[in-house]
């Protein structure tokens, strides 16, 4: 058995695992009962969130390759993230889709080098404006009625990743990697093996003009982000202040960077330990994260549709190979 079909089979059994620990937890009936009271207005409203959310992601992913030189038509570029999301479903990774896009762009633009660059920092910067927001909720939440022990060990964990995430983001755009990685040495040898050189050059060609209408897009992406969540909520009944899901939300979203087949087990586990810990009951919890999950795969359904299109299209290009045989 091949190693990444050996990470594939522990990423499922991981998920099943999760699961199975979960539904041990709830009792499923309650789970039905809580999903069929689900209001299809907020229901449609949360898919459209979700829905331009998509074409959000798109147009920052735009700003990112033309300020590497990679001139792609939104459109294309709002396909492949559609495609990425059929992808997420079935690849047992968190980053199957990503890898999806690298890899189908890469072969149209032949600069795969840009390609991979633009869907890291893509995706870095997506958690990283989404964490400052959870922060912001934390101390105002914090500020009005004090922080419970579960909701400071929340904000501390947040606090943490959003402090790593820029030291990471800061320690990358050092320019001594390169000189690191030819030494001999153990130092040198643990600097290529994680490959910082690569990752230091994808993050150097960015600069302000790019960053910062990067950073606005993120910003309404998550918006949107927190807006479906809110919406599924309230289908459900569930009528929890803002500032909970500005908490649990950047959570969630760092949770399903976490090898896990489509992210099944893993999202569950989050939005049941994280909005248990507001006083959701764990069946309603569970409903809700069923619910992003029912949207999330509509959405990945519509990519799988994109792609089986584009192939069609595609080999309607190709120009058939006539045989000739000799009399």
């Amino acid at each position: 058995m091949t190693k990444k079909r050996l990470r594939g089979l522990v990423q499922v059994l991981l998920s099943l695992a999760l699961l199975a620990f979960i539904l041990s937890r709830v009792h499923w009936a309650e789970v039905w009962g809580a999903l069929q009271h689900m209001q299809p207005g907020w229901l449609a409203l949360a898919w459209a969130l979700f829905l331009l959310g998509i074409l959000v992601r798109a147009a920052r992913w735009h700003i990112l390759l033309s300020a590497l030189g990679v001139r792609r038509p939104l459109a294309e570029l709002s396909a492949w993230y559609f495609v990425g999301s059929f992808f997420n479903m079935l690849l047992p990774t968190g980053f199957g889709g990503d890898a999806v896009r690298v890899v189908e762009l890469a072969q149209d633009t032949s600069r795969p080098g840009a390609v991979l660059n633009s869907v890291l920092v893509d995706r870095y910067l997506g958690i990283m404006v989404l964490l400052p927001m959870g922060l912001l909720a934390g101390l105002a939440a914090g500020i009005r009625s004090g922080l419970a022990p579960v909701r400071a060990g929340v904000f501390a964990l947040t606090a943490m990743l959003f402090t790593g995430g820029l030291a990471v983001a800061w320690l990358l755009r050092r320019a001594w990697w390169s000189r690191l990685a030819e030494r001999p040495d153990l130092a040198g040898k643990l600097v290529r093996a994680l490959r910082l050189p690569a990752l230091s050059d994808a993050v150097m060609p960015y600069g302000r003009r790019a960053m910062l209408p990067a950073l606005a897009v993120s910003l309404l992406f998550n918006i949107l982000q927190i807006g479906w969540n809110v919406a599924l909520a309230y289908g459900l009944g569930l009528r929890l202040p803002l500032t909970t899901f500005l908490v649990f939300v950047p959570l969630t979203a760092v949770a399903l960077l976490l090898p896990a087949f489509g992210g099944l087990g893993v999202r569950e586990l989050s939005y049941v330990g994280l909005f248990g810990s507001a006083g959701v009951a764990q069946a309603s919890a569970l409903a809700l994260s069923l619910s992003v999950y029912a949207v999330t795969l509509s959405i990945g359904l519509m990519g799988g549709a994109i792609y089986l299109a584009m192939g069609l299209r595609q080999a309607g290009r190709r120009p058939m190979k006539v045989e000739q045989h000799g009399s």
